[in-house]
């Protein structure tokens, strides 16, 4: 598994559970694809090791934390900086399950307001991103482009993964039209989907209240009780189409107060409200 030179911003974190602690050294987190145990030298990616000896200037001796983006982490030491080489010292303790599993269905809006999207979407502990054409959108992008697109939200996911702490890549889908999407059947009866809407007769709040009324005892995940799906429009919102045909498939619509939200606020706004309900934002 390889990616182009991803735009590595901060990617360093503090161990966890030692946030705030000013006598905490900053480790370097950096990407392998490639199976983590303790004794065992990993080569790493040329572009994750360009980052790491280049621009973060680590030196033979310098400890990192490697993660796979499957859920396990090490400790290890750069031991050749020529090769790019690190050998793993310490298996970290399996990242825990997450409280709630969020998908973002965002359509696809300009370049830098939808880099902002999957970069924070990221940060806020999406398990998938799902990039979806839509009518109104005023960004249209040929096969080639799409293409070209996803390759570049993949190495932002992987670098803003890296920043946050994330254990687990999200997952990318290819870029979708939203109206065939939408026909696909749905892969449990237990997600709540929820696309957002400044037309819907209620906020998120409440949707997610009537939710907990409905399913006593929540909390779990095992039985898709806690996947949600979020749903957000371009900068232009849904057609009268779309917002039909996303309500005939099972859709619940839901508000985020009363202003209308730009298309880079809205799901990030949704998700928070989740991850502080039900998941890991404390």
């Amino acid at each position: 598994m390889a990616f182009a030179e991803p735009s590595f911003r901060h990617c360093s974190t503090v161990p966890p559970g030692t946030v705030g602690r000013e006598d905490q050294p900053m480790i370097p987190r950096l990407f392998t694809p490639l199976d983590l145990a303790s004794g065992t030298t990993v080569q790493l990616d040329p572009a994750v090791a360009h980052h790491a000896l280049r621009v973060l200037r680590l030196v033979t001796g310098a400890p990192v934390e490697l993660f796979d983006g499957q859920g396990q982490a090490a400790r290890a030491t750069i031991i050749s900086t020529a090769a790019g080489t690190v050998r793993v010292e310490l298996l970290l303790p399996p990242a825990p399950p997450a409280a709630v599993s969020l998908t973002l269905a965002q359509c696809i809006s300009a370049a830098e307001k939808m880099d902002w999207t999957v970069e924070k979407a990221v940060e806020l502990g999406v398990a998938a991103i799902v990039p979806l054409q839509s009518q109104k959108a005023t960004v249209k992008l040929t096969a080639e482009r799409s293409a070209r697109r996803r390759e570049h939200w993949q190495r932002l996911i992987l670098a803003a993964s890296a920043q946050c702490g994330q254990y687990h890549l999200p997952r990318l889908d290819d870029v979708a039209r939203l109206e065939d999407w939408l026909k696909q059947p749905a892969p449990g009866d237990r997600i709540l989907r929820v696309i957002l809407d400044p037309r819907a007769p209620q906020p998120l709040s409440a949707l997610l209240a009537a939710h907990e009324a409905a399913m006593p005892g929540r909390g779990g995940g095992a039985d898709g009780s806690d996947c949600i799906w979020l749903l957000c429009g371009p900068e232009s919102g849904f057609s009268d189409e779309e917002y039909r045909q996303a309500r005939e498939a099972g859709w619940l619509p839901a508000g985020l107060g009363p202003r209308v939200l730009r298309t880079e606020t809205a799901g990030l706004v949704a998700l928070s409200i989740i991850q502080a309900r039900w998941g890991d934002l404390r």
